[in-house]
């Protein structure tokens, strides 16, 4: 990775512009795809009835019947709805009753069956040992976008390419490249320790061409400061973790749009909590903080008020909390995962502590009150992200979303409310809504088709019948033999 120098005035990493791929324009917080369709009038397909013929040739058209959609921004649903795709675009939703197959559409009976958007994965590394053959993953699991948070800036945009040309399938990629950090680190990242170094840092940033800026934990209070201040004046949204140096407060109000895995929030314990979990670890301190008795509404309310995103990253936390014990519930899914993949990951952390068996007791009361945290934030009105810090071994790539939404609804939200951590709320922190985060006209078709109702089991989410995205149609079995060529990829 190139970095800039001190002794030079102008950024050392080179431009890479990519035209050709959709994309989020971070200067103008709008989402620019790459189609557009004309609107037709009620009762029509909304594409041009003179270029209907070349349409049909260059794109498919589909139609899905007597679905019931899901609306996640109001957390009901639709029942016996038709909706009509157009290559990558949803061009009519509408009842089944009334509304218009397109001649020659490829039609899928959506009875007993559920429509919900694209999920997001607020939260990964794609560019990591064998990444390449993880893409897919995403996509079986109906995964269509996720946020890289740090990696190869110009791997990631060599596959956002291929996945554009349709030559690759993976999800749509909104990608940081090398993140802000205050020492070396094992993942690309820029090192900052004064406020001119993290100017420059941005600066070079902003010329390659990422799509935000991720800051780390170990950036010195000004040099944090000086960062935000440049990715303001760059345009760029600036996210991740929270540092060690800085208020959550300080955070947010600086700009900080999203704060990742609950750094930096503090429990409320009662009197004696608080003397047991004194004697957790030191890694488990990191992970879970520590506790206080004092009332943090108004913190959260702080960022209520300012429209911080939080993506609390639960499922990839198990994992710590239950130490000594080195086994989690991802672990039946390590097929997937390349045994070069996995030497990484366990590479990148430091050994963990040794403790009595006891302690695991301790880590999942901690875990407990990280559910009590989410809950709060939540009802505080502050914006939940879900995101999974994919590929950690409880958090395979697609399949770590599953289990994040499913600790949001352990945590006290409702099944619906999870499920918008996933799809609506992704689509609001980009500045997507024209394009993301429901099913409506006009927006890109990057669906779910589901064998069960979410908003009564969030279970249900992970029964996929069928995936679209990109202007392609995954059936149960393209799927199937996704995730097969996925275990191959990885030796297993």
């Amino acid at each position: 990775m190139q970095v800039w120098s001190k002794g030079r005035t102008k950024p050392e990493i080179p431009a890479e512009r990519d035209p050709g791929h959709d994309r989020f324009d971070t200067a103008s917080a709008h989402y620019v795809a790459t189609h557009a369709l004309v609107p037709g009038r009620k009762g029509q397909a909304h594409i041009l009835p003179v270029i209907l013929t070349t349409l049909v040739v260059a794109m498919q058209i589909v139609a899905i019947t007597h679905v019931t959609v899901v609306d996640v921004e109001r957390e009901t649903s639709r029942r016996d709805v038709t909706v009509v795709i157009v290559g990558p675009r949803i061009t009519a939703v509408g009842p089944a009753a009334s509304t218009n197959v397109p001649v020659g559409a490829r039609v899928i009976d959506g009875r007993g069956k559920w429509l919900i958007p694209g999920l997001w994965d607020m939260h990964v590394h794609t560019a990591v040992p064998t990444g390449r053959a993880l893409l897919s993953l995403y996509v079986a699991n109906g995964v269509t976008g996720v946020r890289d948070m740090g990696g190869d800036f110009a791997l990631i945009n060599g596959w956002r390419r291929q996945i554009a040309a349709g030559t690759l399938v993976g999800p749509r990629i909104v990608a940081a490249g090398p993140y802000l950090e205050g020492h070396d680190s094992p993942i690309a990242h820029i090192e900052v320790h004064t406020p001119e170094d993290a100017r420059r840092a941005v600066d070079s940033l902003s010329v390659l061409g990422v799509d935000f800026v991720k800051v780390h934990s170990a950036l010195r209070r000004e040099t944090f400061f000086a960062a935000a201040r440049e990715a303001r004046a760059k345009h760029l949204a600036l996210a991740g973790h929270l540092s060690r140096n800085v208020t959550v407060e300080e955070a947010s109000d600086s700009g900080q749009r999203s704060l990742e895995h609950l750094l930096g929030f503090v429990n409320v314990c009662t009197p004696a909590e608080s003397v047991t979990f004194a004697a957790a670890d030191p890694l488990r301190r990191i992970v879970f903080n520590s506790c206080t008795s004092r009332d943090q509404r108004a913190v959260y309310e702080h960022l209520a008020r300012n429209g911080t995103w939080v993506t609390p990253t639960m499922t990839p936390a198990w994992e710590f909390a239950v130490l000594p014990r080195h086994d989690v519930p991802g672990d039946s899914l390590a097929r997937f995962l390349s045994d070069s993949l996995q030497r990484y990951m366990v590479a990148i952390f430091d050994p963990p502590p040794e403790l009595p068996a006891s302690a695991t007791i301790l880590g999942q009361r901690m875990f407990a009150k990280r559910h009590e945290l989410v809950r709060a934030l939540h009802e505080a009105g502050v914006p939940l992200l879900a995101g999974t810090d994919a590929p950690m071994r409880n958090s395979p790539p697609g399949f770590g979303l599953h289990e994040e939404i499913l600790e949001f609804v352990r945590s006290g939200l409702t099944p619906a409310a999870a499920l918008r951590a996933a799809t609506y709320e992704p689509a609001r922190y980009f500045g997507a809504l024209d394009s993301l985060g429901t099913v409506a006209p006009g927006k890109l078709a990057d669906l779910v088709l589901l064998d069960g109702d979410p908003l009564v089991r969030i279970e249900s989410a992970h029964r996929i019948a069928a995936v679209f995205t990109r202007g392609h149609v995954y059936d149960r079995t393209a799927l199937d033999r996704m995730l097969a060529d996925a275990a191959r990829a990885a030796g297993k």
